[in-house]
């Protein structure tokens, strides 16, 4: 690694930065991102391809796992930048930094294999919802995602963070239209619609791939979605609750079918 030492915010990595960090425009255009924290920077051990920088703070190498980290990273030809503590607080994404955060390349992984449940998020705005949708599906078996345009963007820094590390094992297309998707795909279209349609228990499942679609958070999905549902689907809870997060529903909804998915199996082993 190239270590360098940075104490101004006027410099230009300083300012690509911070200009990654809060817009995920740049992001787009640019085809970088930021992934925060000790956690991300591990599970990039296995991708380090994607690694253009390592930043740290200034004594950060005190910490026995960022410094196991950096001795992984040890043979790229990366810039290593250093910062003190007051200029890595400023541009940090988080407020409480374990002291590491890196520029990487987002991977081109937009592909979709219509063969394999696809989840699509129909206008899901919050950063933290994606990520947790992204770990759950992931830990669910799901891999394939896709996103209406007026979702967050699959590799904000914020969604990459509460993801976890899903993003690594995942592929992302965002598309114009559930209707060109569904098409593409030809799979059995089932929406969640807290508002009504079946029961989640009550489906009629067999081993085809479906397509999941899942909300936004205020409004829950949209009209042009429901046009292409083949069932809305919707999770039975006490009525004493309006709702649950779309988060939490995703989770129920994916476990749900893991379940059905796991028991199929069993039966035609046995």
């Amino acid at each position: 690694m190239k270590w360098m030492k940075i104490s101004s915010a006027a410099n230009s990595t300083v300012k690509g930065i911070k200009k990654l960090i809060t817009h995920t425009r740049v992001c787009r255009e640019e085809g970088r991102t930021i992934a925060e924290g000790i956690h991300l920077a591990k599970e990039l051990l296995n991708r380090n391809e994607l690694i253009q920088k390592v930043f740290l703070r200034e004594g950060a190498t005190k910490n026995s796992e960022i410094s196991a980290i950096l001795h992984s990273l040890d043979s790229l030809s990366v810039p290593c930048i250093e910062l003190p503590n007051s200029l890595f607080n400023e541009i940090s994404p988080v407020e409480n930094s374990t002291g590491i955060f890196c520029e990487i390349l987002i991977p081109d992984n937009t592909y979709l294999n219509p063969c394999e449940d696809i989840v699509y998020l129909d206008g899901v705005q919050d950063p933290g919802n994606v990520g947790t949708i992204l770990r759950a599906a992931l830990a669910s078996g799901v891999k394939y995602f896709a996103a209406s345009i007026s979702s967050a963007y699959f590799w904000s820094p914020k969604v990459l963070r509460s993801a976890m590390g899903a993003h690594f094992q995942c592929h992302f297309v965002q598309v114009d239209t559930l209707k060109k998707l569904k098409q593409q795909s030809r799979l059995r279209c089932l929406v969640a619609d807290a508002r009504g349609g079946k029961s989640l228990y009550e489906l009629t499942w067999d081993k085809s791939p479906v397509l999941w679609v899942f909300g936004s958070e205020g409004q829950g999905v949209s009209d042009d979605a429901l046009q292409q549902a083949d069932s809305r689907v919707f999770i039975p809870i006490n009525p004493q609750v309006e709702s649950l997060n779309v988060a939490m529903a995703a989770t129920v909804c994916l476990f749900e079918r893991k379940r059905i998915k796991d028991c199929c199996s069993e039966i035609s082993t046995n």
